[in-house]
């Protein structure tokens, strides 16, 4: 049975863009953040993300919020969009911006490990 350093008091949920999953891995494990990662698909383009489950204390919240958003950063990526008004369907490119991170933090006030 695995003990917890600190007392686990919030559970922070975190969506990022698989391309910035390791990335997000080095920053939790150079601050000895302990995690759990499944793959995760969403949002308006249907992009495979990863979630992360990273239970922590009060104290450390904010902490892990920083890392994360320091970590996984939005950029432009261009998909194909189709002109509609034109006499012929034409693709052009459109920008729409994707990455960063979604992070949701939830109370915890019971868990039990089995």
């Amino acid at each position: 049975m695995t003990q917890f350093d600190t007392q686990v008091t919030r559970m922070v949920l975190a969506v990022v863009h698989s391309q910035d999953c390791e990335i997000v891995e080095m920053a939790l494990e150079q601050e000895g953040f302990s995690y759990v990662k499944f793959p995760s698909t969403g949002g308006f383009l249907l992009e495979k993300n990863v979630t992360f489950l990273i239970a922590t204390d009060e104290h450390n919240k904010q902490t892990i919020v920083d890392r994360l958003s320091e970590a996984a950063k939005k950029r432009i990526s261009y998909v194909a969009a189709t002109m509609d008004y034109t006499p012929f369907p034409m693709i052009i490119p459109a920008e729409t911006m994707v990455g960063g991170v979604t992070i949701f933090i939830l109370k915890v006030n019971h868990f039990e490990e089995y």
